[in-house]
């Protein structure tokens, strides 16, 4: 079709509590005086109703005041806000670097305020705002594009410290992302789909909890080398009798929302995978639990029931992490950027890097430059969102 006159070209809105017909009755009378439509955007929220058209008078068999006529007793039958005027080029970019932010939280006045401030500051213009889910905790997503903006990390930055503030949970992502269905997704365990370390669990009934929980803050935020970190915590837990182990493995709590998210994403059809920089001896009771189908984590050697102090076998460590990760997709015959990855810190940065989707949960700093979103509340069942999916698909697959 042949780009029209802007002179010949009008933007028609209206606006109405919803009902059927609308849109046939104002496209009916634009086509019996055969108006063009060049362009249309309708929708309803919350029971009401508004249209945009953008129309072409270069073809039709009327005026524009003929056209008004006509459309003023469809306007009065439907209470439509009906107005018309002539169409003024607006922002219209070829080179648009569109970008997808996720907003999650307790909802309170100023969330949209707060977001909106951060992105005008930075030239960002926001297309599209919607709601995903409603209630006292909301989602809300928007299409932004950040075609003049030169450090996209520096955005992230800035919501991450935002959403901190105010306790909400944020993600970014290039529009096209899930263009490409994710398969796969990727979770660690330790302070991520369990709500504890089971290092420091398992310190605690040997009585030398102090110096295993220093070392592993170290290890976590990255001061500290993971594999030596571990294997003089291991040496510490000498002793240890298996009956010990097995009765904190069906004690172990999960992070809420775990299993209503994961029984949600195999209904998707994803397949669920955890490598832990943990022991076996628990993801195994895990993988039961959660019918995940795979999990990877370090082997405590034990013999005659008794806890060695050593590890059987390689240490899974950050860079085997993000080995596993690549496994994984040969594995299942996708690749990298359709995996989903969550993890917590320093040791789970190689599979936010090698992911299309890299979420930090209740990330250690050293983290957070890895990902693209970030959940920050205790529940993790807010991935969904952070997938595209809406609070009636979430209610659909959680039923």
């Amino acid at each position: 079709m042949n780009t029209p006159d802007n002179g010949s070209l009008y933007v028609i809105s209206a606006v109405s509590k919803d009902r059927p017909g609308l849109v046939h009755s104002v496209t009916r009378v634009l086509a019996d005086l055969n108006v063009n439509i060049v362009d249309v955007d309708a929708r309803s929220v919350r029971g009401h109703f508004s249209m945009f058209l953008v129309v072409d008078l270069g073809t039709a068999a009327c005026t524009y005041e003929e056209m008004m006529a006509a459309l003023k007793p469809v306007g009065e039958c439907f209470d439509l806000g009906l107005r018309a005027e002539p169409y003024r080029a607006g922002r219209r970019k070829a080179d648009k670097h569109l970008v997808i932010l996720t907003v999650m939280g307790v909802d309170h006045p100023g969330i949209v305020a707060a977001i909106s401030a951060i992105l005008a500051q930075n030239r960002i213009n926001i297309e599209k705002i919607k709601m995903i889910a409603r209630g006292d905790y909301i989602a809300m997503e928007l299409k932004v594009d950040m075609s003049e903006v030169d450090d996209p990390a520096r955005i992230r930055d800035q919501l991450y410290a935002y959403s901190e503030m105010d306790g909400l949970d944020v993600s970014m992502r290039e529009y096209n992302v899930l263009e490409k269905p994710k398969r796969v997704v990727v979770f660690d365990c330790d302070s991520t789909i369990i709500q504890a370390e089971v290092i420091d669990e398992l310190a605690k009934i040997a009585g030398v909890d102090r110096e295993v929980r220093q070392m592993t803050r170290e290890a976590m935020s990255g001061a500290l080398d993971f594999n030596e970190a571990i294997r003089q915590r291991v040496k510490l837990l000498r002793g240890l009798p298996v009956d010990k182990l097995e009765l904190l493995a069906r004690s172990i709590s999960l992070t809420p929302g775990t299993e209503e998210l994961i029984s949600a994403l195999r209904t998707m059809g994803y397949k669920i995978a955890v490598i832990s920089g943990g022991f076996s001896f628990f993801t195994n009771y895990l993988k039961k639990r959660l019918k995940l189908d795979y999990v990877f984590a370090n082997e405590l050697e034990i013999e005659d029931g008794i806890v060695t102090g050593n590890i059987r076998g390689g240490i899974i460590d950050a860079e085997k992490k993000g080995e596993i990760m690549m496994e994984i997709a040969r594995r299942e015959g996708v690749s990298p950027d359709q995996m989903v990855a969550v993890g917590d810190g320093a040791n789970d940065r190689f599979m936010l890097q090698n992911a299309g989707l890299a979420i930090a949960f209740n990330p250690k700093e050293i983290l957070k430059q890895y990902s693209n979103g970030m959940i920050t509340t205790k529940s993790l069942y807010g991935l969904l969102h952070m997938l595209g999916v809406p609070d009636t698909g979430a209610d659909a697959l959680d039923g």
